[in-house]
């Protein structure tokens, strides 16, 4: 080949290429996003159609077409960074009619279970959402679902009744601009067949053999001060008034001694789940009329139940009537405690500065 055939040979291979690669941007910037979704039962394949569900029944939700470098501007600036992709969120509610935030409408006509609301993200966006001072990439991935390349993404959420149920409210799944963005096309909604009462699935509330309100202003500090929010699981639940309560798992007291053990997790977090702290498995050692109630907690402000150690909360003060009745294993309520020195985490220190609740203690 002559060296001006090979020079017309590479001409026409470059040209080739820059053509396809202008063609293939051309395409990828021409792409148009039209965002779905279908809902399955819990076996993933199952349309769910009419299907009548209830509390503590898995649903499977399936998206395409959500753009996964939407959502940009006019969102929170907290967990995701402005700039950032914010996602979608995919969730299960009773919503009002008028529900879009594009039309404007309040958060109120939202009714969502947090715990059960998934985040569908990318994973490079996951990854640009700050990890320090605050460890909001944790935050974010609780609820996290991968939304891939393609605007492919899988939920599974299992549902659960919202404490409140706004007027005219339709039960179905929903799907809109995450953390604040405002995204009409991402704005849908599948009816659902939701009962409230109660299921084959639906979970039986744990006894509440230990309450505590842990202090007068505890919740009050969490839900109102900072904006936050207590929950419950694995045995633990929170009440309206905020008071904490476990289930007995276990009963050595015998003649004024020995131990009442406990099961489930509290999670108290502030706003955007910057501060995060857990409080579980309650042990009460009985000594007479003396007892120390302690339990597993964060080991930083900000890790939840990601790691716990057990350490001391309270120490109790039992009268002699108090102390027969546990032996008995008779109910005991008022039960007098103070807390101990040298509480940890931090943030859970500050909340036991000043008198402890006392304790109600039921078999």
């Amino acid at each position: 080949m002559s060296k001006m055939s090979r020079l017309i040979v590479v001409l026409i291979a470059g040209l080739t290429a820059v053509s396809l690669t202008a063609v293939s941007v051309a395409d990828a910037e021409a792409k148009t996003w039209k965002p779905a979704i279908a809902v399955y039962l819990a076996d993933g394949t199952t349309p769910v159609g009419t299907t009548q569900l209830h509390p503590g029944d898995q649903v499977v939700v399936k998206g395409t077409g959500f753009d996964p470098n939407a959502n940009t501007t006019g969102g929170l600036p907290v967990p995701v960074p402005p700039g950032v992709p914010h996602g979608t969120f995919v969730t299960f509610g009773a919503f009002s009619p008028n529900w879009k935030p594009s039309k404007g409408a309040p958060e109120s006509a939202r009714t969502t279970v947090r715990a059960q609301t998934k985040w569908a993200l990318a994973r490079d966006a996951l990854n640009r959402v700050p990890d320090v001072p605050f460890d909001m990439r944790r935050t974010v991935r609780q609820q996290w679902v991968e939304l891939s390349r393609a605007g492919e993404f899988t939920a599974r959420i299992t549902l659960a009744t919202p404490k409140t149920i706004p007027a005219g409210g339709r039960w179905g799944v929903y799907t809109f601009g995450a953390a604040g963005t405002v995204n009409a096309a991402q704005e849908l909604m599948t009816p659902l067949n939701y009962s409230t009462a109660a299921g084959p699935n639906t979970p039986t509330p744990a006894p509440k053999n230990l309450v505590w309100a842990y202090s007068p202003t505890f919740a009050e500090t969490v839900r109102g001060t900072t904006g936050g929010a207590l929950s419950g699981n694995g045995g633990a639940a929170v009440d309206d008034a905020g008071r904490l309560s476990f289930e007995l798992v276990g009963n050595t007291v015998r003649d004024g001694r020995g131990e009442l053990r406990y099961r489930g997790t509290v999670v108290a977090s502030t706003k955007f789940h910057l501060l995060e702290i857990a409080l579980a498995d309650p042990i009460i050692r009985i000594d007479g009329d003396r007892a120390v109630l302690t339990m597993r907690t964060s080991t930083t402000d900000m890790n939840g139940d990601d790691v716990l150690r057990r350490i001391a909360i309270a120490d109790l003060s039992l009268s002699p009537a108090q102390v027969a009745r546990l032996s008995r294993g008779d109910d005991v309520t008022g039960v007098a405690a103070s807390f101990r020195r040298g509480i940890t985490p931090t943030s859970l220190a500050a909340l036991s500065l000043g008198t402890a609740s006392p304790v109600n203690i039921t078999f």
